[in-house]
């Protein structure tokens, strides 16, 4: 399992911030994130940050979940490996 960032997770990339960026674009994307930061931080959406409950994730993701429990950054990646563990885990013990 690998750790923080090690596994091929895709931000959402609907704000402001392209997914690829060059050297010219570096100042202008910092200034872009700081502000979104900022916002965040500032706001209502500081009490949605939660951190993934995957073992070993270690990433942090702002849940916008109606009911305000997603657990994981990623339910194709860390959600789908907790989901199997358990899945492996019960069929172990039946057998």
């Amino acid at each position: 399992m690998g750790g923080p960032r090690e596994h091929g997770h895709r931000a959402d990339h609907g704000g402001d911030i392209p997914p690829a960026l060059g050297a010219a674009d570096r100042t202008e994307t910092d200034h872009a994130l700081a502000l979104r930061t900022e916002d965040l931080l500032s706001g209502d959406g500081l009490g949605r940050v939660r951190r993934c409950e995957g073992p070993g994730c270690g990433w942090f993701f702002l849940d916008r979940s109606r009911s305000g429990t997603r657990r994981w950054c990623s339910s194709q990646d860390c959600g789908n490996r907790d989901r199997a563990r358990h899945h492996y885990s019960r069929t172990r013990q039946r057998g």
